[in-house]
């Protein structure tokens, strides 16, 4: 009898154990990833050797890296099957770019590539670098966290510094800038972006409305003529949600009882003091002399125009990511009242402005810190290849900054690869200040 349980038991243990054995075996999978280049780019003779690509498993964020050899082709040997997004930079300064092509630019060139797909068996993926667009004006810094909604001024406090990046005076009338809307499904929850090309009344003969074009849900213009707002190499101009001292209490507007109260700070350390901003959003005159309490407007700083708001009664920015920001100057500007609109594909009755992605000069894509809460990609890789974050999350009172690449004669120029995650840093603490404290070292 002993014997039978004996065998009994050994029996039941081969069974479970093989039961476990192959539940919670995983087969590793093996990945090839062929980078090239635009018919057109090939031609200038451009390498394919040493391109380090990236690997991003998009639950658990681990990530690996091989370098291309000769032919253009990465080999990743061992992978676990899941989501991945496969990333791939080239980057040339303006000599390298013409040791290579006998070509002349005046800055630098960025190539960038990215897919995103589900591998579950050994698979081979095509990524084709495109060349960014490099302007001369950049974003410096971006303050979308804000700082501590109970002890700081949450989101009221909020700023972009835009930076010359140029030898030469710019002329900042008629620049554009503000921020696009985008589905904000999570990709872990099967998120994907929206189809633009189904919005009613939408055009047939612009090319693809996905790619050719971003949808602003909130689009501002500086003001001027032509040579009003001048900006000289090195310098910058901050453009505040509200341009007043947020580090002591200052009056709003009650828009319930109609009469003027105390705004109070409690911790003045977190907040920051833009009471001497450049210009400044007010919607006061946008949303018909409504004023939001808080969306107070400081008569010394000047009014940036309001073109399009899809929603909302002033400029806030998404403090936890899923935002960003570009700018641009157009040859073709519209009235403001008949700026190009589309609703949003699933909303109809929700619009956007549509903005030509050729007339971009900088965009900053922002994501947020954990990857499972990441949403679709907001811009073309064109505009920025890879999004970034502030390390300390929502409310933290830190701000994105971009690198310093070199100083020439005591000018700064700043990195400008057109991937935002190589590009900036986070800053402890934002700084409008300009000074030489406000810059990456």
């Amino acid at each position: 009898m002993k014997q039978q349980l004996l065998l009994f038991s050994l029996l039941i243990a081969v069974l479970f154990g093989c039961r476990k054995s192959n539940i919670d075996t995983v087969q590793a999978v093996s990945l090839s990833v062929q980078v090239g280049y635009s018919a057109g780019d090939s031609a200038l003779g451009l390498s394919k050797a040493n391109i380090p690509v990236k690997l991003t498993n998009l639950v658990s964020g681990q990530e690996n890296t091989a370098n291309t050899n000769n032919d253009g082709i990465a080999v990743f040997t061992s992978i676990t099957p899941g989501n991945y997004t496969v990333s791939a930079a080239k980057n040339y300064t303006a000599e390298e770019f013409y040791a290579v092509t006998n070509v002349t630019v005046a800055g630098n060139v960025a190539y960038n590539g990215t897919e995103t797909q589900a591998i579950n068996t050994n698979a081979n993926v095509k990524l084709l670098l495109q060349s960014g667009k490099i302007g001369d004006l950049v974003f410096k810094q971006i303050y979308y966290a804000g700082s501590h909604n109970k002890n700081g001024a949450a989101f009221r406090d909020e700023f972009v510094e835009i930076y010359n990046n140029s030898n030469q005076i710019i002329y900042l009338d008629s620049l554009y800038f503000g921020s696009t809307w985008q589905s904000n499904t999570k990709i872990s929850a099967g998120g994907v972006p929206l189809d633009w090309s189904t919005s009613p009344g939408m055009p047939t003969n612009i090319g693809d409305p996905n790619k050719g074009y971003i949808y602003a849900r909130y689009l501002f213009m500086i003001p001027g003529t032509g040579k009003d707002n001048p900006l000289e190499p090195g310098k910058s101009i901050i453009i505040a949600q509200t341009a007043v001292n947020h580090t002591a209490p200052y009056a709003i507007y009650d828009t319930v009882n109609g009469v003027i109260a105390m705004q109070g700070i409690v911790d003045p350390s977190l907040s920051i003091d833009l009471s001497n901003a450049d210009f400044e959003t007010n919607l006061i005159t946008y949303l018909g002399d409504k004023p939001y309490k808080w969306d107070v407007d400081n008569p010394k700083v000047k009014n940036v125009n309001v073109i399009h708001i899809r929603s909302g009664n002033d400029w806030i920015m998404e403090a936890t990511g899923r935002e960003d920001f570009f700018m641009f100057k157009t040859k073709m500007p519209f009235p403001a009242n008949n700026w190009p609109r589309y609703s949003v594909p699933g909303s109809p009755t929700s619009f956007c402005a549509q903005v030509k992605v050729a007339d971009v000069i900088d965009a900053v894509e922002i994501l947020t810190p954990l990857e499972v809460d990441r949403v679709p990609k907001r811009l073309p890789v064109s505009l920025d290849v890879s999004g970034t974050f502030v390390t300390g999350g929502a409310y933290s009172s830190q701000s994105l900054i971009r690198k310093t690449l070199k100083t020439v004669e005591g000018r700064r120029i700043l990195q400008d690869t057109n991937n935002s995650a190589n590009d900036f840093e986070t800053k402890v603490k934002a700084d409008p200040s300009k000074a030489d404290a406000s810059f990456q070292k």
